[in-house]
């Protein structure tokens, strides 16, 4: 082993132990996988750069089996590990599939990254919804964890009685349901995108090409259908199950059309010549949605927009 492959290897577990720590936390539980991904192109073996996403999960699997080990002996308890360790694996998953398919275009990688959130997101809200004992079991758990928290923020004034609170509670879980495919497709997104800007900080043509992404015309169909299926299955008041599976489908595309109109949005900022970097933009954009109230609103309903618009009305012209 030379020394430029031992140089290799200690990054690669430095890498390892970053990513680790950083998915013990609540925040760095949606950052772990970009380091993994920043390094993979430096591996020039891709079977090889699989190893470190393998080491991340196997080191995720042991603590998470080790901080469960007295629930492991109940069916509740290996429920509750399989939520908590959800998106976790969805992200090593989508790390592993990005970096394997790292000669395929941009948008085959990032939908093959993410069919595995949507497959696991799909059957983990018809598994929910199965109402079993062990689902129930598990709801009377969250719902017990989610009162106290509740109380916590409270500072237990009891603003809201506990038929008001359970009613929230319902509505947070269905809510949950509804948007499974949609978070697990935006994570995975944002980390695949903040790995790509990383990696071509230096590469003058990295921007050019994020301006130029967009969907193929055929995704036009699923979002129409879509959200027609979910509009005739509201009508109808169809049970929740189907609404829940009907919504996520929708939902899914307009992720696809968001990330269409933030590519749009960057258009207009490169030809404008303001000093912001897609990397930049993306995470400003990303903390709107998902920590600022009333704002998130905009960018949730206009990105999505502004990228189904352009299949009528041409937004990136060049001046």
């Amino acid at each position: 082993m030379n020394q430029s492959e031992k140089q290799l290897m200690g990054k690669a577990a430095m890498v390892v132990g970053v990513s680790f720590v950083l998915s013990r936390f609540m925040l760095g539980n949606f950052l772990f996988t970009i380091p993994l991904m920043v390094l993979a192109p430096k591996i020039s073996d891709r079977r090889h750069a699989l190893i470190p996403v393998a080491a991340v999960a196997l080191l995720t699997l042991i603590v998470s089996l080790f901080q469960a080990r007295g629930t492991l002996s109940e069916s509740a308890g290996r429920l509750l590990l399989s939520i908590g360790l959800f998106i976790p694996l969805v992200l090593l998953v989508a790390s592993a599939v990005w970096i394997y398919l790292d000669d395929q275009r941009t948008f085959v990688r990032y939908l093959a990254s993410c069919a595995f959130g949507m497959v696991a997101s799909i059957g983990l809200v018809i598994w929910l919804s199965s109402g079993s004992e062990t689902v129930l079991e598990v709801d009377s758990i969250m719902f017990e964890s989610f009162s106290a928290l509740f109380g916590q923020l409270d500072g237990h004034s009891g603003t809201l009685s506990a038929r008001d609170l359970e009613r929230v509670y319902r509505l947070s879980v269905m809510v949950s349901g509804f948007v499974l495919v949609p978070i697990c497709m935006g994570l995975v997104g944002f980390a695949s995108f903040m790995a790509m800007s990383y990696l071509g900080r230096y590469d003058d043509g990295f921007s050019k090409r994020v301006t130029s992404w967009s969907v193929p015309y055929d995704t036009l169909w699923v979002f129409l259908g879509s959200w027609t299926v979910v509009l005739f299955l509201m009508v109808f008041k169809a049970p929740y199950l189907g609404r829940a599976l009907a919504l996520n489908v929708a939902l899914g595309s307009c992720v696809l059309y968001a990330i269409q109109g933030m590519a749009i949005i960057m258009h207009f900022v490169r030809r404008k010549g303001l000093p912001i970097s897609g990397g930049r933009l993306m995470m400003s954009l990303f903390l709107i949605a998902f920590l600022v109230p009333g704002l998130n609103i905009l960018v949730v309903f206009l990105l999505p927009l502004l990228g189904v618009l352009e299949t009528w009305i041409v937004f990136r012209k060049d001046e």
